[in-house]
């Protein structure tokens, strides 16, 4: 009885010792090195999400914590710290004690197949990480790589709602498809337009081939490595983000009104001996403001949660986006639903791990042609004239008396527009990871990409014009399920001895592309009423001469691959990596199935030696870096390398009415080209890395040269050969520059500020076009004709046309201008219908004849440099960021005006045209008939420079202190206000600068939909 009483008691002391060893208060001061205290300091109980902020001398104070806890201690630009409260002094003071983070040398990133350290690293590799991508609010994912880092350039050809962006790393390499390789969460994906960016957690680009060449074939044009948000071992957290915008037009084409185009035309009238007409003005309206749609709402909302055990941790979250458009909002909009789930689970061993990345997107986007002079809302408002009422005293949509060909009231078209593309897409990835020994792990992987894409379009019964018009309604639908699939098996082996370092990485990769289609088609809807609502192919006339019907099987992409990579690393001051890979496509014939891409890159971490010693206090890290490599490319269709077979008409054996018998014939598609091979990337690298004072300064600079050679194109074939052109290796690109990127990053007491540049600098050259001319033709506009091209010395898709010396202004400029001598014997005139005011063109090789061999290279839309910067500053729960984005040397062709669809309206810089001797010597005269071709000659006129600098996002936020926060069991809320694309620098005066560039029918814009300035209130919240 008495040993009861005892344990009793002892129970009993234990249990109040525990009550009291939980209710702990822990206090101390933090300061830097220097003794100097540091207000601001994040301070959590390690494994929970409680924690409390030091004031302004640095103290703090936390309570209830367990004797066995350990606090974590954080801040900006200082080296996070873990201490176990075990160790606080005889007074409970726990005094900590904070040094200089070195910004990223320790940050680890992920590499092809692995992660490494940055301060490892021996290739061109670039970061954004999840707080820059949070700084703006991106539509897609490439906006946040945009001006974010050197040497990659994002632009478009259409600001439309889910319209999609070209993504150049380090220049166009190629005439086919120049996009990168992106990898999501370890797999291969055919576009990331599905991804919410507010889900990701990291982007790492490799730039150049030592990085890149481990994924061999697909890797020519740089990768980009996408890691979507992972689960955490911490308690569990629910965070919202939202925001809603308001979208209008940053600029518009600025174009005459009814007066000004009244006065042109009967000015122009005069000049061509033709009496004026009496116009016939029904109104002045501004086209472009009848269809932009004011103030266009866009908003966000994602709801996610993340928590987990160091042994089962997972991150979730759904989200909703959607986007009207700034024309057309019924027909131009864009909505997304996006569900992901990232788990992770690990053995008690903790030798096994698994984990499954599943994301699912359901994606519903409505569109109006753009970029497209020949049809579209834009392309009328660009052109109809002022003249001409929205609607005419009937209520019907007005009719122009004086513009042709297509270009019809742009509000009109909009409500007869009824198409949308509806896409299910689901990416998964799950992994079984084993290690056999601490440093031997094996991985196997299996991932999908699978998506439905249905498309839906009906015309309904309507008259516009004379030539717009439809008769008979029609509905047309199309179904293409696409899959692919991803195997990889990875064995990776780390070796440490004494001051050597090793790391190999060995794999395969399996990979296969198919996909399935049907379309059908119905006109005349007649069983039910009519509408857009009863637009089904069954409800269509029954008969086999209007419905039709056709699908199919694509033939199966497949890749089979083998990779290794060594890693060797002396003492962190020397570094060396080797990589080879060997891929097998189905693309190419037998003789040339494989091919086989090595790289080598090395690094000397100069600060590490003992030399260094004195110069460490400024240069705290200087590393060097080399490399070289190549990748490959097999963007071509499937089996080019043989002739294919297929229908060709049908012929009549015997005699055509007594007894012929009708034969189907067949005819080969394209000549065979048996010997075709992979295109290849070759790229060297010199770099440089260097951090100075304490690191708040950070520097990189890359040199490369990058040679993509075997190019694959279709080759021009003589017409009697009766087939399609093949496809061969046919030229060769340079893409040569160099990068820079600064980063600085400072506090004093609770402001902290900072500010991120690049600047890259990039020469595109043709260096070998396999053909006897030495030419490869590109974009071809109505009227103008060819108007870019390639050619051997000049960049990728130059634009190709006539200089211009002014106006003649004069009848004696006019007569002294180049002559020749026809077959005759008279001399004729360079310009025979030339008159003072109009254009003088120059004759480039004397011979007084103007023709193709007087065209020469006007500039081109590749950037000579491109170029971004972010500042930003933080003050007692305050942040300001703003970032900025440009580039220059490059050039728009602004070719927006119809020629061939009568009184057309027109640019009102026109109005500065040509009235008499001197009165200008840019716009030439008033003319209709234009019998000099001063508008229908594609000349320097339309080439315009198009150097820019956009104010991309400006935004203010502020975070509310965690004392106020806890007591509402909130871990964090921030609210902020933001605008983007608030303002434009440039003199290119068409809707959108920042425009397509990149391949050999880029940069020409004939009316292109533009950019909208944002402004944006949006909230983040988590607790």
């Amino acid at each position: 009885m008495k040993g009861l009483k005892l344990f009793l008691v002892a129970m009993f002391l234990c249990s109040v010792t525990n009550m009291f060893a939980q209710n702990l208060s822990i206090t101390g001061q933090v300061t830097d090195e220097q003794g100097n205290s540091i207000p601001g300091v994040n301070i959590l109980i390690k494994g929970t999400t409680r924690g409390v902020i030091s004031d302004l001398n640095g103290n703090y104070n936390i309570d209830n914590v367990a004797p066995d806890a350990t606090l974590v201690f954080s801040f900006i630009g200082m080296k996070t710290r873990e201490i176990s409260v075990a160790n606080r002094g005889a007074s409970g003071q726990l005094d900590v004690v904070l040094k200089t983070s070195s910004f990223g040398l320790d940050e680890v990133v992920a590499v092809g197949y692995g992660t490494r350290k940055k301060s490892s690293i021996t290739a061109a590799i670039s970061s954004v990480g999840e707080e820059e991508i949070e700084k703006t609010q991106n539509l897609r994912v490439e906006q946040a790589l945009q001006g974010r880092t050197a040497g990659v350039t994002v632009t478009s050809s259409s600001a439309q709602p889910g319209a999609g962006m070209s993504v150049r790393i380090r220049g166009a390499g190629t005439n086919g498809n120049s996009d990168p390789l992106y990898i999501v969460d370890g797999s291969p994906v055919g576009g990331i337009d599905y991804l919410n960016p507010g889900d990701i957690e990291s982007i790492e680009i490799l730039k150049d081939a030592a990085s890149s060449s481990i994924y061999g074939a697909r890797g020519a044009n740089g990768v980009v490595l996408i890691s979507t948000k992972r689960g955490k071992a911490q308690d569990f957290t629910v965070s919202y983000e939202g925001y809603h915008s308001i979208q209008n037009p940053e600029r518009k084409l600025s174009l005459m009104n009814a007066d000004q185009y009244i006065l042109f035309y009967n000015e122009a009238q005069l000049n061509d001996g033709v009496r004026p007409m009496d116009f016939n003005r029904r109104a002045d309206t501004d086209w472009q403001d009848e269809i932009y749609n004011k103030n266009a709402p866009m908003m966000n909302h994602s709801v996610s949660l993340n928590g987990g055990t160091e042994r089962a941790k997972i991150s979730s979250g759904i989200s909703y986006f959607g986007q009207e458009g700034l024309v057309a909002p019924d027909n131009s909009n864009y909505s997304r639903i996006t569900a992901r789930v990232n788990a992770e689970t690990k053995s008690h061993n903790e030798k096994l791990r698994t984990g499954t990345s599943l994301y699912y997107s359901d994606i519903k986007s409505s569109g109006i042609s753009v970029n497209n002079i020949y049809g579209g809302p834009l392309a009328s408002a660009y052109n109809l004239d002022p003249l001409t009422p929205v609607r005419n005293a009937e209520g019907e949509y007005g009719v122009s008396d004086y513009v042709t060909q297509g270009i019809t009231n742009p509000v009109g078209r909009m409500e007869y527009l009824h198409s949308q593309t509806k896409t299910d897409k689901l990416v998964g990835n799950i992994f079984l990871e084993y290690s056999f020994l601490e440093n031997l792990k094996f991985k196997s992987s299996y991932g999908i990409d699978l998506a439905y894409v249905t498309w839906e379009d009906y015309n309904p019964v309507y008259k516009l014009s004379p030539s717009d018009y439809n008769l008979v309604d029609d509905v047309q639908k199309s179904m293409t399920r696409y899959f692919n699939y991803n195997w990889e098996n990875v064995l990776t082996y780390d070796l440490d001895i004494a001051d050597h370092g090793f790391n190999v990485v060995a794999g395969s990769t399996i990979l296969e592309e198919t996909s399935h289609s049907l379309w059908g088609s119905g006109v005349d809807i007649t069983k039910t009423p009519k509408g857009e609502d009863y637009a089904y192919i069954d409800n269509t006339i029954s008969d086999k001469e209007t419905r039709n019907a056709s699908g199919g099987k694509g033939i199966p992409n497949r890749l089979v691959s083998f990779f290794s990579r060594l890693n060797y690393d002396y003492n962190e001051k020397y570094f060396l990596s080797a990589t080879f890979r060997a891929d097998g496509s189905s693309r190419f014939g037998p003789d040339n199935k494989y091919g086989y891409f090595p790289s080598f890159s090395g690094g000397w971490a100069l600060t590490n030696e003992n030399f260094a010693a004195p110069i460490k206090s400024v240069a705290n890290f200087i590393k060097l870096r080399a490399s070289w490599g190549q990748n490959g490319s097999n963007h071509i269709g499937n089996f080019v390398y043989v002739s294919n077979i297929s229908d060709a008409g049908s012929y009549v054996l015997g005699h055509p009415i007594s007894n012929g018998l009708s034969m189907q014939g067949l005819a080969p598609n394209t000549i065979p080209t048996p010997d075709i091979r992979w295109e290849t990337s070759e790229q060297t690298n010199i770099g440089l890395d260097a951090h100075f004072l304490d690191s708040k300064f950070t520097f990189t600079f890359d040199f490369y040269n990058k040679l993509t050679k075997d190019l694959l194109l279709e080759v021009k074939i003589p017409g009697h050969y009766g087939s399609n052109s093949p496809i061969d290796n046919a030229a060769e690109v340079r893409n040569r520059g160099y990068e820079l990127e600064f980063g600085y990053n400072d506090n004093a007491g609770q402001f902290s500020w900072g500010a991120n540049a690049n600047i890259s600098f990039n020469d595109n050259e043709v260096t070998y076009i396999g053909n006897d001319e030495k030419v490869l033709g590109g974009a071809t506009v109505q009227t103008y004709g060819l108007v870019t091209r390639a050619e051997e010395g000049e960049p990728l898709g130059y634009f190709w046309g006539y200089e211009t010396d002014g106006l003649f202004q004069n009848q004696t400029e006019v007569n002294n201008q180049p002559v020749s001598v026809n077959e005759s014997g008279d001399i004729v005139k360079m310009l025979p219908d030339a008159q003072p005011g109009d254009v003088r063109f120059i004759d480039q090789n004397g011979d007084g004849i103007l023709d193709d061999n007087d065209k020469i290279n006007l500039g081109n839309s590749n950037p000579v440099y491109f170029y971004g910067l972010t500042l930003f500053a933080d003050w007692k729960g305050f942040d300001v960021s703003m970032f900025m984005q440009g580039a220059g040397g490059h050039q728009i062709a602004n070719l927006s005006r119809r020629l061939d669809a009568g009184y057309t309206n027109l640019p009102a810089t026109m109005l500065n045209r040509w009235t008499g001797e001197n009165t200008t010597n840019s716009e030439p005269r008033a003319s209709i008939e234009d019998p000099n071709k001063n508008y229908s000659r594609f000349s320097d006129k339309y080439v315009i420079d198009a150097d820019y600098l956009r104010i991309k996002n400006l935004q203010l936020g502020y975070t509310f202190n965690n004392k106020l926060l806890s007591r509402l069991n909130i871990e964090n809320l921030k609210l902020y206000v933001a605008a983007q694309n608030l303002y434009t620098f440039t003199d290119y005066p068409g809707v959108d600068v920042e425009f397509g560039s990149g391949t050999i029918n880029s940069g020409v814009d004939t009316g292109t939909y533009p950019q909208a300035r944002t402004y944006t209130i949006g909230m983040n919240l988590r607790f």
